[in-house]
């Protein structure tokens, strides 16, 4: 069970069974546990086996691990913390679950497809103050509120959170051209507004032009941590 999966994916698709299963919200400890039943090799505690050779307790810090790693699934977008040692997963991290979870289901099952929420989300990118005043010619009127908007963060916002949005911006609009490019669609569509990929790689150009445009504020946040716990 989870050949061909990376730990990371693992635990989204533990994390994707927790939702299934009515919680949207979960702590540290249900993903643990949920981790630790869904891939026991993986996720459980060596050296203390049942006669059939499996972890009979899950390995905790095998998860927090991925949670508060160098690397951890917020930093990517993946997972949102919403309260103390209590998460969920983002669209970008039920959409790599669902990959996940379609891969290690066989060869040539995978599908890649954009979640309704996905796509709210790109609408939300595209009627963002940055992106009109884009769309107008006027990128020198762009402020750093404007930008903030765009990314779905306030300027008090700590790193994590500017790191995770980030990530999530990123990721969204690169599943969107995924999606067009498996499926050899000219555009996504939410209710009459078409995306084509042209407009997805214009957001991807303005995110990077605010992210240079406001490098001096990003590193204000970036020294910004004050998150301790889990």
């Amino acid at each position: 069970m989870g050949k061909g999966l990376n730990i990371a994916e693992k635990l989204l698709v533990a994390a994707s069974e927790i939702e299934e299963n009515g919680k949207g919200l979960f702590s540290a400890e249900d993903l643990v546990v949920a981790a630790w039943k869904k891939f026991p090799d993986a996720f459980g505690l060596q050296g203390y086996l049942d006669g059939q050779g499996n972890p009979i307790y899950p390995n905790s810090n095998r998860v927090y691990a991925e949670i508060m790693g160098s690397k951890p699934l917020r930093k990517q977008g993946l997972l949102q913390k919403v309260g103390n040692k209590m998460y969920k997963l983002t669209e970008a991290g039920r959409a790599r679950a669902r990959g996940a979870r379609s891969t290690n289901s066989g060869p040539f099952t995978q599908k890649l497809t954009l979640g309704r929420e996905q796509v709210d989300q790109i609408r939300h990118l595209f009627e963002s103050k940055a992106a009109q005043k884009m769309r107008e010619g006027k990128l020198e009127d762009i402020t750093f509120f404007d930008a903030c908007g765009f990314w779905g963060i306030s300027p008090r916002s700590g790193a994590k959170d500017l790191w995770s949005r980030f990530a999530e911006v990123q990721t969204i609009v690169e599943q969107g051209l995924s999606t067009l490019k498996s499926s050899c669609a000219v555009s996504i569509i939410h209710g009459s507004n078409p995306y084509t990929a042209d407009d997805l790689q214009t957001l991807q150009k303005l995110h990077k032009f605010l992210e240079e445009k406001f490098a001096e504020e990003l590193i204000v946040i970036k020294k910004r941590n004050d998150e301790r716990k889990l």
